[in-house]
């Protein structure tokens, strides 16, 4: 092998190396339970949404009134193509889309290989009813179950091994007080609700009582930064 061989090689893997510790792949997922608390903007997120044709369109109305870019976290045995209009007006509006998995199940009692079934049967379903591939960046397990030590939990792994690194918990969850919400909702917060009539009030009532605090109601991705599916890590 020629001097000149051996430089060019050596010059191909430093540049190799260069590129990957720029861009490395993180070992395991990351859940957030906020943003930034430094700056006044909050995300509003909605689960479930077993019945999209009885509140959909009546929690977009609320967003639209107060200015909100809503998450919604469809369970994925509920996405049917016969709503298809109404996530379509989601998504025009500019609200995103994450996935809540396809079954409502607790993933403490699942497995890897069942956990990455799910997501794909997921993302098939929400294929199907939108009538195009749409590709989500981040994951709400149910209950937020397995979670309770951070992306490196066990069900983060295997949430992570499936190819997804952004999960997503939430800092208030409290509808049923108003007041009480109100103290624990902060700068960054990730607001959790159910689509439900319960929530629906709770929702219009939330947003009239924040009025005075002047925050920005931005999706989950704009409020973590979060651009792809994965999260890389520089080294």
């Amino acid at each position: 092998m020629t001097k000149k061989t051996i430089a060019l090689l050596l010059t191909a893997l430093l540049l190799c190396s260069v590129s990957a510790s720029a861009e490395t792949r993180s070992r395991w997922a990351h859940s957030y339970r906020f943003g930034s608390r430094d700056e006044p903007r909050v995300a509003i997120t909605v689960d479930d949404w077993i019945h999209p044709d009885e509140w959909l369109a009546e929690f977009l109305a609320v967003a639209e009134e107060y200015n909100v870019k809503m998450t919604l976290y469809p369970s994925g045995y509920a996405l049917k193509a016969e709503d298809r209009e109404l996530w379509q007006a989601a998504l025009d509006a500019g609200h995103v889309i994450g996935c809540h998995f396809f079954q409502h199940k607790r993933l403490t009692q699942s497995s890897q290989a069942a956990v990455k079934r799910d997501l794909e049967k997921y993302q098939k379903a929400l294929d199907e009813t939108l009538g195009y591939h749409y590709e989500f960046l981040t994951v709400r397990p149910p209950f937020g179950a397995g979670l309770s030590t951070g992306g490196g939990s066990t069900v983060g792994r295997w949430i992570h091994n499936a190819g997804f690194d952004h999960i997503v918990l939430w800092d208030m969850d409290n509808t049923s007080n108003l007041q009480k919400a109100l103290n624990t909702i902060k700068n960054g917060s990730i607001i959790l609700m159910h689509a439900n009539h319960h929530d629906l009030v709770f929702f219009r009532n939330l947003m009239e009582a924040l009025k005075d605090r002047n925050y920005e109601y931005v999706t989950i991705n704009e409020l973590l930064g979060i651009t792809s599916r994965y999260y890389y890590v520089d080294e």
